[in-house]
């Protein structure tokens, strides 16, 4: 129960700091804010400073940065909707993009106290193909498929280009290093999802400030990557609705991380955070990419889209993304039982 409730408060805090990259910049740009809420629903606590309501609501689903003249017709000078394109860009850009940030600074952050993969076997995995073909603990593979390896990831692309024009039960040239001795070996690898393994986990290596921020900065662009892949999967129909989860499955998924210790947690919470930017950014009706892209529209064109189309869409696109998200909790409802 208390893994659940750290994780029900991680997940609001990943949406307070989203809608307040929108609310700050909003300020900063003279737009009317009239309400900045987290959680859905009736409202359990609210409090009025100056011209901004503040209110913490029943469900921890979700939260708004409510701006005047933002989905409705407003007469407002400092209304949304009478903003500069450039100042709307911005605004609605603020939210995924702190989202990013802050999940770069938590990858950055794992990567600074633990480390990162070697090329060195710390362990073999169960069933491992290479413990039986005279691979030791502490062994550190220098070269697959004659290409030299740097890093960890190194291995498995080199794996996967040896493979996309060999068989399966073709032996991979490796080159281990051992006792400052190099060692050839030729290798049959185990395909899992497809995909070639050698079957070890390797030891961490220990990496300095400026690195971790690398580190963390290349996990974003790696997990928006992967995103885009699983994206098109889903649309092809590769993936069913049974990979998607919910506020409810995202909850259950931080309570077992936080059951396997601190920095699973920080990691996942990083992993929640580019998924919020990430999907923020899709130009989608009802999310926030459907108005930068309106804004980024107007500001190359010097052309707006007509307000009320843009709100018909808006109303689908919540409508159908409400939708989503009940079949989504029900499945992940289910799946708790």
């Amino acid at each position: 129960m208390k893994s659940v409730i750290i994780s029900i408060i991680m997940f609001l805090f990943l949406i307070l700091i989203h809608e307040f990259g929108h609310f700050i910049i909003a300020k900063k740009s003279g737009i009317k804010v009239n309400e900045f809420a987290i959680g859905m629903g009736p409202k359990i606590f609210s409090k009025q400073k100056g011209e901004t309501l503040y209110s913490v609501n029943l469900f921890p689903i979700g939260g708004y940065c409510a701006m005047e003249g933002e989905d409705d017709e407003s007469n407002d000078e400092r209304s949304f909707d009478k903003a500069p394109a450039y100042k709307r860009f911005f605004t609605i850009l603020a939210g995924p993009l702190i989202n990013l940030i802050f999940a770069g600074l938590l990858f950055s952050f794992v990567a600074f106290n633990t480390g990162k993969p070697s090329t060195k076997i710390k362990e073999f995995t169960e069933n491992s193909p290479i413990k039986s073909q005279g691979f030791k603990i502490n062994d550190e593979i220098y070269k697959v498929n004659n290409k030299e390896i740097n890093e960890f990831s190194d291995i498995s692309k080199s794996l996967e280009d040896f493979y996309k024009n060999h068989k399966k039960d073709d032996k991979i040239p490796v080159t281990l290093k051992r006792n400052n001795k190099y060692i050839d070996k030729s290798v049959k690898v185990k395909f899992e999802d497809k995909r070639p393994i050698l079957g070890f986990i390797p030891k961490n290596q220990k990496v300095g400030f400026f690195e971790s921020i690398i580190i963390g900065t290349k996990q974003v662009g790696s997990m928006i990557s992967m995103m885009l892949i699983v994206l098109k999967n889903l649309f092809t129909g590769k993936l069913g609705f049974s990979a998607l989860s919910g506020p409810v499955g995202v909850v259950k998924e931080m309570g077992r991380q936080a059951n396997l210790g601190i920095m699973n947690l920080i990691f996942f919470l990083g992993y929640i955070s580019v998924n919020l930017g990430f999907f923020n950014l899709l130009p989608i009706p009802a999310l926030d990419g459907s108005k930068i892209f309106t804004s980024l529209f107007e500001m190359i064109t010097k052309k707006r889209i007509n307000k009320k189309i843009e709100e018909k869409f808006t109303i689908g696109g919540f409508i159908f993304l409400l939708g989503l998200i009940l079949l989504v909790t029900i499945k992940d409802l289910i799946n708790l039982f």
